[in-house]
């Protein structure tokens, strides 16, 4: 059987490499919280966590976003969980609408890559699309950091060009976005929570 201090030694390179895993899996961890929609929690917004307050008895059904922190409003007496989604999905679809579309039209003019039309949905299991110069892009972006939506509006537009993921495809890519291998990274983590 072994020693004494051979059981240690082999505890002692166990618990480094313990240790090493949890570190590598702490830094794969995303910053945003998948939300729960009751009062007091988060909600993400451009990569953000902000505080979600809920008020009822209100006029009508609305969001108002104020330093960090996301009010919904709602008609109803109650704040069911349903609910306050619903409002809040609702308002990034008119969020995303006019932000994605801005960034869309002024990266399709940076790279040279335009898309005839521009699509914003809320659409589930992935971020985005590019089909006969046609572009669809995901209203739960905003849920994410500016950069990271840059990135994926980027690899759409390169779709338009390039359809497949080739090597050719992502030098296209790195060309408009020299860092998209860490935004590849971060997306993994990201889609785990919001998609």
């Amino acid at each position: 059987s072994k020693s004494d201090s051979e059981v240690k030694d082999i505890i002692k390179e166990k618990s480094k490499w313990i240790y090493k895993k949890q570190i590598e899996f702490k830094k794969q961890k995303s910053s945003i919280i998948k939300p729960t929609f009751s009062e007091d929690t988060t909600v993400p917004y451009f990569g953000k966590n902000c505080i979600l307050k809920v008020k009822v008895n209100q006029k009508k059904n609305s969001v108002k976003f104020t330093n960090s922190r996301l009010t919904v409003n709602l008609e109803g007496k109650r704040a069911l969980k349903k609910e306050v989604q619903k409002v809040y999905d609702d308002w990034l679809i008119v969020k995303a609408t006019k932000y994605l579309e801005a960034r869309t039209a002024k990266l399709g003019v940076k790279t040279g890559l335009k898309p005839s039309k521009i699509t914003i949905k809320g659409l589930k299991g992935r971020w985005g699309s590019a089909l006969n110069g046609t572009i669809i892009l995901n209203s739960n972006l905003m849920k994410c950091p500016k950069d990271v939506i840059d990135y994926i509006i980027v690899h759409e537009l390169g779709h338009l060009k390039i359809q497949d993921h080739s090597y050719k495809y992502w030098n296209l890519v790195r060309k408009h976005y020299p860092k998209y291998q860490e935004k590849v990274k971060e997306l993994e983590i990201l889609s785990r929570v919001i998609l």
